[in-house]
Order: structure tokens, then C-alpha cells, then sequence
């Protein structure tokens, strides 16, 4: 009689063992590879080797249809006719940012235009 409850006992705890561990998931099936280095900073597209200026730096080239910080704005241009530049829409100015004029919206910082200096 001991053997036989002894035998039912370890069946129990093998199958009460196994209810609780769960299916093995291949973590590598469900999810893309790791991107390598490579792909995670690509190399600049100038034959030169320069990098850019990170976007938070004070020297970053500011592109259209980017937001600009408060502190990346540069300095207000008023005489934008002295510069040839166009007359800037309702709620725009024009800003020089290094040798650039840059055309933005006031209340957000987004950047409408880009010229050149002159």
C-alpha cells in the first residue's frame, strides 16, 4: 500500500511540475535580429568623412520642417528686404542661425524656410 501511494504521490508532483512550467518560447523566432553597429549609425553621405553636428549642438544645421529649441534660434532678422529675403508670413520671422536665415514659426520653432547668407 506504501508503494503504491508513494508512486501516485510522485506522479502528482511530476504533473503539477509540468502544468506549471509554461511552453519554451524562442525568443530568436519571434523577434528581428539585432541591428549591428553598422546599421545603428550609418556613415555620414560626404566622401570627405565629416559628421554633423548633433541636433542639440549649438553648430547643427537646422533642416526644413524641423523644431527648433528657444535656445537654437538664433537672432532675429527685422530688415529681412536688406538681405533679400521675402516678407515672412503671419506668425513667422526670419532668424539667422550661423550663415543661414531661417524662416520659423514663432509659437513652435518649426522651420518653414532655409536660405543662404548673402
Amino acid at each position: 500500500m506504501k508503494r503504491i501511494f508513494a508512486t501516485a504521490l510522485s506522479l502528482s508532483l511530476l504533473a503539477s511540475a509540468s502544468a506549471f512550467a509554461g511552453p519554451v518560447q524562442d525568443r530568436d523566432r519571434h523577434d528581428p535580429p539585432a541591428p549591428s553597429h553598422a546599421q545603428q549609425h550609418p556613415a555620414p553621405a560626404s566622401s570627405n568623412g565629416a559628421r554633423h553636428a548633433a541636433p542639440q549642438s549649438a553648430h547643427h544645421a537646422p533642416r526644413k520642417g524641423e523644431r527648433l529649441s528657444r535656445h537654437q534660434r538664433g537672432t532675429r532678422v527685422a530688415d529681412y528686404a536688406h538681405h533679400g529675403l521675402r516678407k515672412p508670413g503671419r506668425g513667422n520671422e526670419w532668424r539667422r542661425i550661423d550663415d543661414r536665415y531661417v524662416l520659423i514659426a514663432i509659437a513652435t520653432g518649426l522651420v518653414m524656410d532655409i536660405a543662404s547668407g548673402r
